[in-house]
């Protein structure tokens, strides 16, 4: 089984929060050969703990290893100017981004696709150093199912309930998501059958 972890899940790690014993299953499945756990590489783009962004990406390295998620494979999302680390996220063509755009639309109807048409609804600057991170924001829950639909994984695992509401799961269902999991939902894909 392929699964996919959402950001969320590293801060269960970090935290200990409930939702931590059944990642931490997944992760030893995947330790064990029994399955493959994966992380979005676009989670290192998201808004940190302390309210800051990361300015380098061995800094989310050093973080997934003091969560327990050094070793996992990374998958790459959509490479964009100002969120995504070199190196990390692909040139797009026509068809990746029709595939963002209909994510995106599920996930954050409520927020534009277009950085310009959004700051510009709201009469925000767009020329800040950053995108607002009300956008941001979408654009990476985007980019992290994007990345699990794009690289075929088969369990997004995450305990956001906008990717979990039962009105968007069968439409993301039908753009390639598969399964979206609770963590300990998903941990039951890999419990040994009795």
């Amino acid at each position: 089984m392929l699964f996919t972890l959402d950001t969320n899940c590293i801060i269960d790690l970090e935290q200990n929060t409930p939702f931590a014993p059944p990642i931490r299953e997944l992760i030893a499945a995947h330790r064990a050969g029994t399955a493959s756990v994966a992380i979005p590489s676009i989670a290192a783009s998201e808004l940190q703990r302390g309210g800051a962004y990361l300015s380098h990406f061995d800094e989310f390295l050093a973080r997934l290893a003091s969560a327990g998620l050094d070793g996992l494979p990374l998958i790459q999302a959509i490479a964009y100017w100002g969120i995504s680390f070199y190196g990390q996220g692909y040139w797009a063509n026509e068809a990746m981004v029709d595939l963002e755009k209909n994510i995106h639309q599920v996930l954050h109807p409520e927020i534009e696709f277009d950085l310009a048409i959004f700051c510009h609804a709201r009469g925000i600057d767009m020329n800040t150093a950053t995108p607002d991170r009300r956008w941001r924001n979408a654009k990476c829950d985007t980019q992290a199912l994007w990345s699990h639909i794009h690289h075929k994984r088969e369990c997004f695992v995450t305990r956001d309930g906008n990717f979990l509401k039962a009105t968007k799961l069968p439409a993301l269902a039908r753009l390639g998501a598969k399964q979206i999991l609770l963590p300990h939902d998903a941990a039951r894909l890999v419990e040994p059958a009795a």
